[in-house]
């Protein structure tokens, strides 16, 4: 099995961070490059008495809040993971994706994976309550990236 693109989703949370030093271990052991995603969930913006009703303005104001947080998320992966990663000589590419209401973050992680030809997929997991029962013990983004993931997909858990 060749490994030569490593999916990393990262939603800015320690949990996630916990997942780099996986990643980390298999970008190294395959010399595999990194390519870290964050999709920023859709911008919902209710009509207002600023905005009123009119499509134009709330689309426009939808665009400019989704550049903003993919600026932040942009410059925060850079200073806290790439930087670092790129030290240890790994291959390291943040991308973005901004969201929509058709799609879930699953679903767009699970294109995303398909589109850039993903082989293997490490995530977090956040397990929820212990008295929930084991198959519904894992977060709702993990669990519909693996069930579903046409690639190996790595679980980190708490």
């Amino acid at each position: 099995m060749t490994i030569a693109k490593i999916l990393l989703p990262h939603d800015g949370t320690e949990m996630s961070d916990r997942a780099v030093d996986k990643a980390k271990e298999f970008a190294k052991a395959f010399d595999a490059e990194l390519l870290i995603l964050h999709v920023i969930e859709h911008v919902p913006i209710p009509p207002s008495y600023i905005l009123g009703n009119e499509r134009v303005w709330i689309d426009r104001t939808r665009r400019s809040i989704s550049r903003i947080l993919e600026e932040a998320w942009m410059k925060m992966v850079q200073e806290k993971l790439i930087n670092g990663l790129t030290k240890e000589n790994i291959k390291a590419t943040p991308r973005v994706l901004v969201g929509n209401t058709i799609n879930s973050i699953s679903d767009q992680i699970l294109k995303f994976a398909k589109d850039n030809q993903i082989d293997l997929i490490i995530m977090s997991s956040e397990r929820l309550e212990k008295r929930i029962s084991k198959v519904n013990a894992i977060g709702s983004v993990s669990r519909g990236v693996s069930e579903r993931a046409s690639c190996p997909v790595v679980l980190i858990h708490q």
